[in-house]
C-alpha cells in the first residue's frame, strides 16, 4: 500500500528538542507542531494505521520562505508527528528515505509518499 499527503511545515531539528539536565526535551515549537500535525493527519484519517513493516519514504521540502536551509534538519520533527500518531510504530521502520527541496510555498509544507514494502 502506498499513501501520499501532505503535513504542515515542522521546525528544525535544532528547534524541536533542547536539552536540559541529560536529557532532550520537546521545545514549544515541538510541541505545537505536534498539535498541528495530528490535526491534518487526523483530517486525512491517517491516524492509527499503526504500519509494522518497512516503509520507503519520500519527502518533498516546500519551505516558507527563500531562506537557505539543510534538507536534513526537518525530517525528525515530521517522523516523531507520524509515531506519535500511531502511523507506524516507529521510524526505524524506514529503509529507504529520499528528500527534495520543492518550491517556495505559502505557509510552506511537506509532500510525502510512503510506500509499504512486503
Amino acid at each position: 500500500m502506498s499513501y501520499n499527503f501532505k503535513m504542515p511545515w515542522p521546525p528544525s531539528v535544532n528547534a524541536w528538542m533542547k536539552p536540559i539536565n541529560n536529557r532532550l526535551i520537546l521545545t514549544k515549537r515541538g510541541r505545537e507542531y505536534r498539535v498541528k500535525a495530528l490535526d491534518e493527519l487526523a483530517k486525512l484519517g491517517l491516524t492509527g494505521e499503526n504500519i509494522e513493516g518497512p516503509v520507503h519514504v519520500h519527502l518533498t521540502l516546500n519551505p516558507p520562505t527563500l531562506r537557505k536551509y539543510d534538507i536534513d534538519n526537518f525530517c525528525k520533527s515530521v517522523f516523531d508527528a507520524l509515531t506519535h500518531a500511531d502511523f507506524w510504530v516507529d521510524d526505524e521502520q524506514i529503509i529507504r528515505l529520499t528528500i527534495k527541496k520543492g518550491c517556495k510555498t505559502a505557509g510552506g509544507n511537506v509532500v510525502l509518499k510512503i510506500i509499504e514494502v512486503n
